[in-house]
């Protein structure tokens, strides 16, 4: 299993990530695509906190 330092790398990554789609859909004039992009963004959110929990159990 990967070790807490390469799982806190990727949590930051991917809230990285969440924030550059939530950037992104604040420029996009299509109502659908930035909601699409929104509801990426929580997506992976979601999955933040799915493993930060697992690293609270660990």
């Amino acid at each position: 299993m990967a070790n807490k330092q390469q799982v806190q790398n990727c949590i930051q990554q991917c809230v990285q990530a969440a924030n550059t789609l939530r950037a992104a859909a604040n420029n996009v004039p299509d109502s659908a695509v930035r909601d699409m992009l929104t509801q990426g963004a929580h997506h992976i959110e979601q999955c933040v906190r799915g493993c930060e929990q697992v690293m609270q159990m660990a």
